[in-house]
């Protein structure tokens, strides 16, 4: 059966993104929507990157971190270095957690394991590759699935203006509370990332939010970006099913439990 699943700031959790798709039991059938922020914060946002773009049945939509992103990249080029003190966007895209980007992409060309002349090289053509992949996602994207009017969108769209084409782009990857607390078109179905669930959620969980009032919003930002208390949720649209991966089961000493259980039972098996 094709299932379609919606999950939004990733925020660097490769391992979560892992563990997710084989919780689901992912496959070539099903259809995965990321509502942006792969990037940041979090340690391998490089990639996940690279994942999203190997797969055909993924579809990304760009976020806010990938706008900051972008902009300190277009400067990096002019400064010749990813995160020169000169670079005004990178201060900002440091403050929201670029900086741990920036940590991934040396990692990812070897910085320390080849001469300058050949990181320079890569590095620029590397940032170009990135920009390019930034400018090739789309604001949001509209569905017509089981009887429903899907937007799918990051942020949130401009409660007054009742067509989505009509919101300015910035809007859709930066608003909050005006676009969650508001009617917006009642045809329609939003589901959007952006802010953590737990400063909209009335018992200050990360759980999936669905809204009371309208009944045309669910949020799905478990909180990636927040600390150890948030949690990577996918939202099925085939099923209504909500599937969580904790934040903690992505994280250094959880890998090393489970490496450690599979070792034992690979041991018990050989016996």
């Amino acid at each position: 059966m094709n299932k379609k699943y919606v999950i939004s700031d990733l925020h660097g959790q490769f391992v979560l993104l892992q563990l997710l798709l084989e919780k689901i039991a992912f496959d070539d059938s099903d259809e995965l929507y990321v509502l942006g922020d792969i990037m940041d914060r979090g340690p391998n946002s490089i990639d996940i990157y690279y994942f999203i773009k190997s797969m055909n049945n993924i579809h990304m939509i760009k976020g806010n971190h990938e706008i900051m992103m972008r902009t300190s990249l277009i400067q990096s080029l002019k400064y010749n270095d990813l995160d020169d003190e000169r670079n005004n966007a990178y201060r900002l895209w440091k403050q929201n957690g670029g900086y741990r980007t920036v940590d991934s992409i040396r990692e990812y060309l070897q910085k320390d394991c080849i001469t300058y002349s050949e990181y320079y090289d890569h590095r620029k053509q590397f940032m170009k590759e990135l920009i390019e992949f930034i400018d090739s996602l789309p604001n949001y994207i509209e569905m017509d699935y089981q009887g429903k009017h899907y937007v799918l969108v990051h942020a949130g769209v401009d409660p007054d203006k009742p067509l989505v084409k009509d919101t300015d782009p910035e809007l859709l990857a930066w608003i909050r509370e005006y676009f969650y607390m508001s009617p917006c078109n009642l045809d329609y179905t939003y589901v959007f990332g952006h802010t953590p669930l737990c400063f909209i959620n009335m018992d200050g969980s990360f759980n999936i939010w669905h809204d009371p009032d309208y009944g045309n919003k669910i949020g799905i930002d478990g909180g990636l970006a927040v600390g150890d208390k948030g949690q990577l949720n996918c939202l099925c649209l085939t099923t209504g099913e909500e599937i969580v991966i904790p934040y903690r089961e992505g994280q250094q000493e959880a890998i090393e439990k489970r490496v450690e259980e599979e070792e034992k039972q690979l041991h018990i098996v050989r016996k």
